[in-house]
């Protein structure tokens, strides 16, 4: 064994990893994640937290005798690296083989520029004043504004690649820029706090100005709430809210959660799930998209991918593995949370396009209901494998197509999918949120509402 001398670079330990496996006749795969990232949170107008970190990984996956090994290294040197090769395999050994386990050799993934100008111009006291105006114009933007607790500045540069004996090298890189602001604003007796976000891959593009005067309305829009009313109401779900919801019960549409029968949507590939106005995609290749990629955690190339396609479902997400086991081809949904984790499937940029007309039509054609613009507590209040959901939300009542009040929290309950069967028009403000996700507001006959009548009986 040559002598270790150290670390080697990022790049350099990809190749010794491919060449020790050539050498010992092994089947590897190589995920490899390198991320430097800036944080700044700021309070009466100073910096209260500031925060570097960088970090960077390989995870192995040795395939032999059908089965996967797998292990990981945060050391880049020659001895660590060759550790982390003995231990993919002793995994291996271990490890029951996989029906049509295999690595594959993809075509070429699309060319997509997702790191743009990048932040070698921008200086850290640019970085500083985007926090510090988030900050200073939501508290300057009303007087009822109280303070603003949560604020932030981040940024993120990072390199992904995919290494394997099947004959694959590919990276990209990626910048993500953003700022978020959530102000508290007090008014006879009430508090109410909104949050508004922004998302660029180019740093001249942020304007915290507007994001802290957007985040400022609509939290003063909460203020005067009454109590809601409990029954079943028509309601206009607005795109923020949708969005979440549909990150929300996203899974079902994993194939390997369909496999494993813990998704409502098994067995009904071709069927009626939702209303014909009802269109979902899945696509990482959007330029803009928060989860934009050329290829996944397998190297696969990512294409556009139909889920549901006037309400009838057409396809579910794939990776290598649950498309051999469904007879298919991988849709290049192959996900790792880090290099770290194991191999599953996830969404990239999920979506409904947006339809005709505004918000405010779909409130003018509704006349008196529920304007629901937000759900929290969905981790413990919706069961992904059945649709049906329980949360706390916030929202206005409507009265003749125009917005009469806001209201006091309140509850929904519902089924998703029953949801997505009861829209009757879709609005044209397809928003994508901090979820990822991406939605329009929606028209649906009915919901659900448990207002503080309710609420109170419950105590």
């Amino acid at each position: 064994m040559p002598e270790d001398k150290g670390p080697l670079s990022y790049a350099d330990a990809r190749a010794h990893l491919m060449k020790r496996a050539r050498e010992r006749g092994l089947s590897l795969e190589v995920y490899g994640e390198r991320v430097t990232a800036t944080t700044i949170q700021v309070f009466a107008d100073a910096v209260d937290e500031f925060k570097l970190s960088s970090q960077q990984g390989l995870g192995l996956r040795v395939l032999q005798g059908g089965a996967w090994g797998s292990s990981y290294t945060e050391n880049l040197s020659v001895s660590a690296l060759d550790r982390a090769l003995n231990s993919a395999v002793e995994n291996a050994d271990l490890s029951a083989p996989v029906p049509h386990a295999a690595l594959h050799a993809w075509g070429e993934p699309p060319e997509m520029d997702l790191h743009g100008e990048g932040m070698s111009g921008v200086s850290v006291e640019q970085k500083v004043n985007v926090a510090l105006t988030l900050e200073r114009a939501a508290r300057e933007a009303d007087p009822r504004v109280q303070s603003v607790p949560w604020n932030a500045y981040s940024d993120s540069e990072g390199l992904v690649s995919v290494d394997s004996t099947a004959g694959l090298n590919r990276e990209y890189r990626t910048l993500q820029a953003y700022g978020y602001v959530a102000p508290l604003v007090t008014e006879d007796g009430q508090s109410k706090m909104k949050m508004d976000f922004q998302f660029t891959r180019e740093f001249t593009q942020l304007d915290p100005g507007s994001t802290a005067l957007e985040a400022t309305r609509r939290a003063l829009a909460l203020l005067g709430a009454k109590p809601a009313p409990s029954g079943r109401f028509a309601t206009v779900i607005g795109a923020e809210c949708l969005s979440l919801l549909l990150s929300v019960f996203a899974g079902a549409f994993s194939a390997k959660q369909v496999q494993e029968g813990k998704s409502p949507l098994a067995g009904r590939l071709g069927q009626v799930v939702g209303s014909p106005l009802v269109t979902l995609l899945d696509d990482a290749t959007l330029p803009t998209g928060m989860q934009s990629r050329p290829f996944d955690a397998e190297g696969h190339p990512s294409v556009p991918v139909t889920l549901l396609e006037g309400g009838v479902l057409r396809s579910f997400l794939h990776n290598s593995e649950t498309a051999a086991q469904g007879g298919t081809q991988s849709t290049g949904h192959a996900s790792r949370s880090t290099y770290s984790g194991a191999v599953g499937v996830a969404p990239s940029n999920l979506y409904m396009p947006g339809g005709i007309g505004s918000r405010a039509d779909l409130l003018r054609l509704m006349g008196t209901g529920l304007l629901l613009t937000d759900v929290q507590g969905a981790h413990a209040g919706a069961n992904g494998v059945t649709g049906d959901f329980s949360l706390q939300a916030e929202g206005f009542w409507v009265e003749g197509g125009e917005v009469a009040y806001p209201l006091e929290v309140f509850t929904v309950a519902g089924n998703f999918w029953e949801l997505l069967s009861g829209v009757q028009a879709v609005a044209d403000d397809l928003t994508f949120t901090v979820y990822t996700s991406g939605a329009p507001s929606v028209l649906i006959g009915s919901l659900s509402v448990g207002g503080q009548d309710l609420q109170e009986g419950s105590d």
